[in-house]
């Protein structure tokens, strides 16, 4: 093999197995996401195996990455009635979650609550919506599913707070 070839052929295996994994992680963009822009929608399924459509009849969506924000959203649905939580998504991101807590610990409490959480598979599942760590992002949807606002809540009083004014 010439030296020309010992360092074209690599070159050209490298790019090929660049190019193959591109194609094969579902291609395309990334949904838009932004204020004035209609949610994406898409399918996804709540603790117990139930498909949710998103955004749904939605007014705000909840998402948390962490477990303190996971605390934090638990902590304020769970002191609300069914009526209360009418209108409120709350999408629990966990698919970067060893298998074994979760099977093991995070999904039997959740599935022990008596409200609805999304849960995630992949990052394409809800890695476009905003984050921050340590906090619950709120987003807030109009009657036709339009993002109208993107808050973060640190706090139990502070998401109580950004609910309680998502109806106005």
């Amino acid at each position: 093999m010439s030296r020309v070839s010992r360092f074209v052929f690599p070159a050209v295996l490298l790019a090929s197995l660049v190019l193959v994994s591109g194609c094969m992680s579902g291609g395309g963009p990334e949904p838009e996401f932004a204020e004035g822009q209609p949610f994406p929608e898409r399918t996804l399924n709540d603790q117990h195996g139930n498909p949710v459509e998103l955004p749904g009849n939605a007014r705000v969506i909840l998402k948390t990455v962490e477990m303190a924000p996971a605390d934090i959203a638990n902590a304020v649905l769970g002191e609300m009635n069914a009526e209360e939580r009418e209108g409120i998504v709350y999408i629990a991101d966990i698919h970067e979650m060893p298998p074994q807590p979760m099977q093991n610990v995070v999904l039997p409490r959740m599935q022990a609550r008596d409200y609805s959480i999304v849960v995630t598979n992949s990052e394409a599942d809800a890695g476009f919506l905003p984050h921050e760590r340590e906090q619950v992002t709120v987003i807030l949807l109009d009657d036709e599913g339009v993002v109208t606002g993107v808050g973060h809540a640190g706090s139990e009083e502070a998401l109580k707070d950004m609910l309680a004014n998502a109806g106005e």
